[in-house]
């Protein structure tokens, strides 16, 4: 029955809660019954999101006509009950400050509710923080000996949310070409890589802000081709190295983020293309510098 009646009271309340993470959206408004007064259906009610990135929580307040009203930044502290309180208490101050009418005579206390930080006495073990999944997409300036447009796909892992985490990647170039005879003779090689990588990342978040440290392990499938020789011919090479980079990550909207990257990929094994009749050839570098922007898209597992 108290269940039920909770259900009711948020269903009118003046606010909606949207969270796809601990806490969920139906705790959080269980909590704010206590604090606002119920609203008319003709009222179109503002809408509250809940986004975790890292150990910390997003609260974002947006009105009817899709402005924000506020947003907030708190630690991923305590049990997803505690969370669920303290995410009322915040989007209750909110609300009485757009909507005094929705307001109980009682929210007058909850500044001091802000203000007051939980003992630990007063806390339960803090439960494992959710991980965090993360894809992204982005194109890319590469050098390596010369320029090309490249692009690439990063997947990301952090089983904390922040910290160390898994970095998975693939990039592609588009081909460049290499003069292979010399004198009016037309003959030349086009080559591109097909570029892996599985590297550690360090997460470091800061408000909307995020630094990621990622270094590892770089694959490279190299494909090159003759062109303007009387037989043209083709080649594939692999080659194991090591890449590494800095990625910086700057909250959009809920879910997406945008970022730039530079990177750094090096493959110590020797490639040569080389024609004939003349016998020249070219060494192709063993590194490659990208400079990366691109966007990202990812979510919390439940808790």
């Amino acid at each position: 029955m108290l269940a039920a009646f909770f259900g009711v009271v948020a269903a009118a309340l003046p606010v909606q809660v949207q969270s796809a993470t601990c806490p969920s959206g139906h705790e959080v408004e269980q909590a704010l019954a206590a604090m606002l007064s119920s609203a008319s259906e003709a009222i179109p009610p503002d809408q509250a999101h809940v986004l975790r990135w890292g150990n910390r929580l997003h609260i974002e307040l947006v009105g009817p006509d899709a402005a924000v009203i506020a947003d907030r930044w708190i630690a991923d502290s305590g049990s997803c009950v505690e969370l669920a309180e303290l995410i009322a208490v915040v989007i209750a101050s909110w609300e009485s400050d757009v909507h005094p009418e929705f307001s109980r005579p009682h929210t007058e206390a909850i500044p001091v509710a802000l203000s007051e930080k939980p003992t630990a006495r007063s806390l339960p073990p803090a439960p494992r923080s959710a991980a965090f999944y993360e894809a992204a997409a982005g194109a890319s300036m590469s050098w390596s000996g010369s320029p090309a447009l490249a692009g690439v796909l990063t997947l990301g892992w952090f089983p904390r949310g922040a910290g160390p985490g898994l970095h998975l990647s693939a990039t592609v170039e588009s081909t460049r070409s290499l003069d292979l005879t010399p004198g009016p003779a037309s003959g030349q090689a086009t080559w591109r890589r097909w570029a892996a990588s599985a590297e550690l990342d360090w997460r470091l978040p800061s408000g909307p802000w995020a630094l990621d440290l990622h270094g590892g392990l770089g694959f490279a499938w190299l494909d090159a081709s003759g062109v303007g020789f009387f037989q043209n011919r083709s080649g594939y090479s692999f080659s194991p190295g090591g890449a590494a980079g800095v990625r910086f990550t700057r909250l959009v909207t809920r879910g997406s983020f945008a970022w730039l990257e530079l990177a750094a990929n090096y493959w110590p094994r020797k490639q040569v293309l080389y024609g004939q009749p003349n016998a020249s050839q070219q060494e192709i570098p063993h590194y490659q510098g990208l400079a990366s922007v691109g966007l990202a898209f990812g979510r919390s597992s439940a808790r």
